[in-house]
């Protein structure tokens, strides 16, 4: 984990450190709204189990803020220092079963008896929904709940039968959004340090209608939607269309000619994120794709994500229905 996490020592919380340390393995989960100290206790009880010569795993759930590797990405640091990445492809987990999907494959990576999940600070609305999601298939051993008042209270209610053990946090400084975003565009640029533009064909894409259908002519839905036509093939769904300009047809997903302009990549292996990018363009006639990439590995496919960012790392916008 970062060491921008701060380690501090409350003596409850070395209570609680010793009561899971009596045990031969333990999963943690975290749950709190942001700035409640849910990374700082991680932080605290995974150095006090490595201080006791145990093995310790953290998975860090935080795809806007996270403390092991890129935004965008879900995070595992094993205890033998191997760092892992599971691509979601934003900052916000609006995608709840790629986010089950990326916590089951890190847990499955795991090199640890303790595992430490730290969770995002989306706990209202439908992030009850992900919370309670997380809870079910995790199946942790202690829930630490982190809460002002009694605002997790609708999440833990369904999980009685759980140990939960309840932290009253005061004198809260949150972070504003603008500095979380400042401090994302540091986190792009750092990792897209060094990048160049690479062109990749005939690669394999998923989780994207793009190049997943067959090719159709161009004229016939240009006569339709009475706009040119970049690209266009049949999809189960219907049509999947870029063309000059945005419109609404039932059975068409149309995209706007430029939506890839910067927006995220991932290059995956066995499920993996090996590596990030930033799409710079599209040539639909070749089926080219440029990327701008430090990534050189050997790798099975590329995902797109949804956040869009500048080369300066600012985000941009969001591109909805192009992935599924």
């Amino acid at each position: 984990m970062d060491t921008k996490a701060k380690i501090i020592e409350k003596k409850e919380w070395k209570e609680i450190a010793e009561r899971i340390l009596q045990r031969e393995r333990c999963t943690v989960l975290t749950l709190g709204y942001i700035d409640t100290g849910k990374t700082s206790f991680l932080k605290f009880l995974s150095e006090t189990i490595k201080n006791n010569g145990k093995k310790v795993s953290i998975i860090d759930c935080d795809v806007g803020q996270s403390n092991i590797g890129p935004p965008g990405c879900m995070g595992l640091l094993n205890n033998n220092g191997e760092s892992l990445w599971y691509f979601v492809g934003d900052v916000f987990p609006y995608d709840h079963a790629k986010i089950i999907t990326g916590l089951l494959e890190l847990l499955s990576k795991t090199d640890s008896p303790y595992v430490l999940v730290d969770t995002t600070g989306l706990i209202l609305g439908k992030g009850r929904s992900l919370k309670k999601a997380k809870i079910t298939v995790l199946k942790p051993d202690i829930i630490m709940a982190f809460q002002r008042e009694d605002e997790l209270e609708g999440i833990l209610k369904d999980f009685s039968d759980y140990e939960i053990i309840r932290e009253r946090v005061e004198n809260i400084e949150f972070t504003s959004r603008e500095k979380r975003r400042e401090i994302r565009k540091k986190l792009w640029k750092k990792y897209l340090k060094n990048s160049k533009i690479k062109i990749f064909k005939g690669t394999k894409l998923r989780n994207t209608f793009l190049f997943s259908g067959k090719e159709i002519e161009k004229e016939t839905i240009e006569k339709i939607i009475g706009n040119k036509v970049y690209w266009c093939e049949k999809i189960p769904e219907g049509y999947f269309i870029v063309a000059d300009d945005y419109k609404m047809y039932e059975d068409m997903i149309i995209l706007k000619k430029g939506f890839e302009r910067g927006l995220i990549a991932g290059f995956i292996k066995n499920d993996i994120c090996m590596g990030i990018g930033t799409v710079d363009g599209i040539d639909f006639e070749r089926k080219e794709i440029y990327i701008l990439t430090n990534f050189e590995k050997e790798f099975d496919f590329i995902e797109f994500g949804r956040i869009r960012i500048n080369e300066d790392g600012e985000e941009i916008g969001r591109v909805y229905n192009l992935t599924y």
